[in-house]
């Protein structure tokens, strides 16, 4: 009698600690709602390793290394929800380290989008970019983009801010 008591005891512990809580998942039908708000970098990756700052060293990581500047990296993106009728609305703004050209708080770059298929970003003034994750408080993107003379998949890691 104790053996099963134990086994069901075990069996109870094993399910209790297996269940996945899914609080912080967005359905595909709500990633367009799900994507508005303010994000902020997290990861900026390169399929391939790059040398974006000509100081002979290449790196995949391009976030935490020297390969793009600070300010940068410092950015905030925004999407939101476009007039009725209108596409959506995407900017990027210097928030408190400005690179020089635009100041503080301003932004560096507004566009429009549509969300296609609940999969891809089309814009009107950049490249297309792939959602790969998405979820309440992360959103991880893929871009292609041709960086030091190659073509590259560029992979931006965003959390909500």
């Amino acid at each position: 009698m104790k053996v099963n008591l134990l086994i069901l005891l075990v069996l109870s512990l094993f399910l209790f600690f297996s269940c996945n809580s899914d609080d912080d998942a967005v359905s595909i039908e709500d990633r367009n709602a799900a994507l508005y708000g303010q994000w902020e970098y997290e990861a900026i990756m390169s399929d391939t390793a790059v040398d974006i700052n000509g100081d002979g060293i290449v790196n995949i990581d391009l976030y935490n290394s020297n390969e793009i500047s600070q300010c940068l990296k410092d950015n905030l993106t925004f999407f939101s929800q476009g007039s009725v009728g209108e596409k959506n609305d995407f900017s990027i703004n210097e928030n408190g380290l400005s690179c020089g050209n635009v100041p503080a708080f301003n932004n560096v770059e507004d566009d429009k989008y549509d969300l296609i298929n609940n999969e891809v970003l089309r814009f009107d003034n950049r490249g297309d970019m792939r959602i790969i994750e998405l979820t309440k408080n992360r959103l991880v993107l893929e871009q292609d983009d041709f960086l030091d003379d190659q073509e590259v998949v560029i992979t931006y890691t965003y959390k909500r801010s």
